[in-house]
Order: C-alpha cells, then structure tokens, then sequence
C-alpha cells in the first residue's frame, strides 16, 4: 500500500502572520515573541525551516520600521545613510541569510521525508532504530519525523510504540518483541570490508554504500 506523494513546505500559521505584522507596530516586542514562538519547536525538522523564515521576516521588518524612524531622525543625509548601513549589516543581511537558509532546510527535510517514505513503505522496516540507521538520525528526531508523516498523511494511519511502527495496512499480524527482531524482518549488519552499519533485510545481498563490498544478512 503507498500514500499519495504530498511535497513538504512549511508554512505560517496565522498566529506567525500577527508576529510579523506586529514588527510594523512595535518591533522590539515582535522579536521577543518570534524568540518564544521558535524555541519549543526548533528540534523538529518540520518547523526549521519555518522558524528560520519567521525570524527572517521580523528582522526584514524590523530593518524598515529602524530606517523609517532614522529618516524622521537624521538631520542630515549623510547621517541618515551612515546609520541605515548599520542597521543593514545588523538586521537585513542576517534576514536574508535567514530566509535563504529556510529554503534550504525545507529541501533537506524533504529529501529526509522521502527516505523515511522508502525506509517504511518499500523497505517495511519499523524499528525505530533500523529507520535512524537508514535515516542517518537519532531515534528521537525519526519518532517526531514519522509521528508528524503519520498526523500530515504521508504514511498510513499508526502510531509508534516501544520503539516499533505499527501500520496495521502495512505490517499484517503482530509484531515480535525486540529480543528476537533479529530473526524476522530487517536487522543492523557491520560491513566486513570497512565497518560501516546498515540495515538490510533477510537473506537479502546489499552493496556498502561506503566502500562496496555486499554484505549478506
């Protein structure tokens, strides 16, 4: 069974668009609440990039609300343009490079979805530690990627316990406890020629992605 491919972009939510309309208001205060906003939520690679552009934004803002307040200020231009190059070096070069770098967070975390997606569609793995292994993850970043690919209908309804990932349209029957995992499905095998891990399945040959050598499980 596959889901229908649904292409990742993160994207604000209303309470992101007040913050940075708040930044044409009273800019010191939207800054304060973009910190607060992307503190709890910057370990889950679904909202980085959408951090990264909040605070991109409200400094882009906040670079126009400084410039209109020195042009009001400034009594001489000379003044005025010393001032604004300041305030660009400080607040609209780190925007851009906070915007720029949302993109690329989002094409990463794309990328990592469509490894999860052949990990646990194509592959069947669903131990947790199999998937970071072929993610190259910690497990706890692989429960909130698979958890929010659950709740945003990339994978099929389930839900992840003891380690294990139960999709019941997936993986018919139950599944074993953890001490004889290895003797069905997937499992962690070293490589002989260089010591790499990878997963791989039972009595299936698998090429080292680091040196070549096939490994057999």
């Amino acid at each position: 069974m596959s889901v229908p491919a649904k292409p990742f972009k993160s994207q604000f939510s209303k309470f992101d668009y007040f913050i940075i309309g708040l930044t044409y208001v009273f800019f010191p205060l939207a800054l304060i609440i973009a910190a607060f906003r992307i503190l709890p939520t910057q370990q889950h690679h679904s909202f980085r990039g959408r951090n990264a552009r909040l605070i991109g934004w409200v400094l882009f803002g906040t670079y126009i609300m400084t410039s209109l307040i020195m042009s009001l200020g400034s009594e001489t231009r000379e003044e005025f343009l010393n001032g604004n190059l300041a305030m660009a070096l400080c607040l609209l070069v780190p925007a851009m490079l906070l915007l720029v770098a949302a993109d690329l967070a989002d094409k990463k975390f794309r990328k990592l979805l469509k490894v999860y997606a052949e990990a646990v569609l194509q592959r069947r793995l669903i131990y947790i530690d199999h998937i970071a292994i072929v993610a190259n993850q910690t497990q706890a970043h692989v429960i909130r990627d698979l958890n929010f690919m659950i709740k945003e209908r990339m994978l099929p309804p389930g839900k992840i316990e003891n380690g294990v990932l139960m999709i019941t349209s997936l993986h018919r029957g139950s599944v074993e406890p953890a001490e004889t995992q290895q003797d069905i499905g997937s499992k962690s095998v070293e490589c002989s020629g260089c010591g790499a891990r990878t997963v791989i399945s039972h009595q299936e040959e698998k090429e080292c992605e680091y040196c070549g050598t096939i490994i057999v499980a």
